[in-house]
């Protein structure tokens, strides 16, 4: 008998996307999982080869339609492999259960890359192949494996019986940028944005009030931090910190400005488990 049950999930970060849940092959055990119950330790249950063959199945599928393939990583895959294992212990599907981290606070706590966006799909299936081909027969979960915008993977298979449970966590790995390269492409759009109104260049202060303001956001979890001295003040989280928000076309073509300042902070928080660039702009 061909037998598959699955669900999705995609999201950017910090959307606040609630979670899907798909039925349980047989009653949810009557365990209860709590924060402590997520860890990123090795068990005898996971099946590497199925892990491996899904592996090469996706990117087959994404070779096919003319995409680039995913790149493994591993903390990923360990984060895929610790919620494989809580559905297997649950016998049931789920993208969070009561008392686990979310999907992005799994990610952030497993991988040391910055992800401006990530997806999961979870499954079970008699094997990996009938897990694959569940899988790209269902527009949620295929939109996930040939989605265009990942380029990182992990996957995370936990047998159960005769039950393999799978979980697929898919992110979007961006640059990663220090501090001062963050600041140059702040100011590299700001110098554009001034161009394209055929204005003067604006004057670059390096001071430190600039990056101390942006680090005094991040700590502070908030934009709302004390005011500085500056004729305009422009805060914003990003994780592509040279993308200025669209309030920043007003400020920069005003006639009358010499010079800016720009301090750009990456950081995680409790709004931001994965980290985000934390950016002020002065402008004088």
């Amino acid at each position: 008998m061909v037998w598959a049950l699955l669900a999705s999930l995609a999201m950017a970060l910090n959307s606040g996307a609630v979670p899907a849940k798909a039925p349980s092959p047989r009653p949810a055990g009557k365990a209860k999982l709590t924060s402590a119950s997520y860890q990123l330790q090795p068990s005898p249950n996971y099946d590497a080869e199925a892990e491996r063959q899904l592996f090469e199945l996706a990117n087959q599928a994404r070779e096919q339609s003319g995409l680039r393939p995913l790149e493994s990583d591993e903390g990923l895959a360990q984060a895929a492999r610790a919620h494989a294992a809580d559905m297997a212990a649950q016998q049931q599907l789920s993208h969070q259960f009561p008392g686990e981290p979310s999907l992005t606070q799994r990610v952030a706590a497993a991988s040391n890359l910055r992800f401006d966006r990530v997806g999961e799909n979870v499954a079970y299936a008699a094997s990996a192949d009938q897990a694959q081909d569940t899988l790209m027969t269902s527009p949620p979960h295929r939109e996930n494996l040939l989605n265009p915008a990942y380029n990182v993977a992990g996957f995370g298979v936990v047998r159960s019986g005769n039950v393999l449970f799978v979980a697929q966590d898919f992110g979007h790995n961006l640059p990663q940028f220090s501090a001062q390269t963050a600041q140059d492409l702040v100011a590299a759009s700001v110098a554009q944005m001034r161009q394209q109104q055929a204005l003067p260049t604006l004057q670059r202060d390096d001071g430190a009030s600039a990056p101390a303001a942006a680090c005094a956001m991040a700590k502070a979890n908030s934009l709302n931090t004390t005011p500085l001295a500056a004729r305009y003040l422009l805060r914003y989280t990003s994780m592509q910190p040279e993308t200025l928000p669209s309030s920043a076309a007003k400020i920069i073509g005003d006639r009358s400005l010499r010079a800016f300042s720009v301090g750009a902070c990456y950081a995680s928080s409790a709004s931001y488990p994965g980290g985000v660039y934390w950016v002020a702009l002065l402008f004088y």
